[in-house]
């Protein structure tokens, strides 16, 4: 996480105190999208207990201004003695500078949000000019007991692959067969690789490398791996997966880079 530097602008936001049905409110009051995930967090206003932490910030003076983003961890203590955990994204990055919130449920629609977000950042090298590629150490295939010497936090596999393939836009993106393999995931984990930004025919671009990786039902691993990035006409972000890490780089470094 970068360190949140004295002087930065904060929002004017209580994020502590009162009750957990006092906080989830003001949650999603404040979230552009709160209306849609007030849905979603419907059993969570029974909540006995809530926590907020600062889980990770960027920050720039500019130019062409300052600019912050902040994301929260919010731990709600359920009932029945489980945690349901949702993310605030606080940024002012857009025109204008307005601070804006918005709230997720689910860890991998944050990770793409912040990292559309944090592009703003760079800096950007300039033309011709890209940064080194920081070496991915070897990931060696789990098998067995090998596997569960990893930490696979996350549930609902299946239904994590599903849509992770769904949104692929590469055309060689894993098909059916994987698919069906990972319909026996029990858990997994999603880290990020690398990331780069580069300014490629007088345009900022950017991309990231992320690993998923399932925890199958027989003990054994598999991978997957996303490329997220803004090569495209629009500018906009997309998503490609393939099955090797190499070939994630190779269409990173080959196609998105190239000028």
């Amino acid at each position: 996480m970068d360190e949140e530097p004295a002087g930065t602008a904060r929002s004017h936001v209580e994020r502590s105190g009162g009750t957990p049905s006092d906080q989830l409110a003001g949650l999603l009051s404040r979230a552009a999208n709160g209306a849609r995930a007030t849905r979603q967090l419907a059993g969570v206003r029974s909540a006995l207990m809530h926590h907020c932490g600062l889980q990770s910030c960027r920050h720039t003076k500019g130019p062409p201004r300052r600019m912050d983003r902040r994301t929260f961890r919010h731990s709600f203590l359920l009932p029945d003695g489980g945690v349901r955990v949702v993310w605030e994204l606080e940024h002012n990055t857009g025109p204008g500078g307005r601070v804006e919130h918005a709230v997720f449920t689910d860890r991998e629609n944050l990770a793409l949000a912040e990292w559309d977000v944090d592009v703003v950042f760079g800096p950007a090298p300039g033309p011709g000019e890209l940064p080194p590629l920081t070496p991915a150490p070897e990931v060696p295939e789990a098998r067995g007991e090998e596997a569960y010497r990893r930490v696979y936090p996350e549930g609902d596999s299946p239904e994590h692959a599903w849509r992770l393939l769904r949104r692929a836009a590469n055309p060689g993106a894993p098909g059916p067969e994987v698919l069906a393999r990972l319909r026996d995931a029990i858990a997994h984990d999603i880290s990020i690789v690398t990331r780069r930004s580069a300014v490629v025919a007088g345009r900022p671009v950017s991309w990231a490398l992320y690993e998923h990786a399932f925890l199958l039902l027989d003990g054994s691993e598999l991978s997957l791996w996303e490329i997220d990035h803004t090569r495209t006409p629009s500018g906009d972000p997309v998503c490609e997966v393939y099955v090797t890490r190499d070939a994630a780089l190779d269409t990173a470094v080959r196609r998105i880079e190239a000028g």
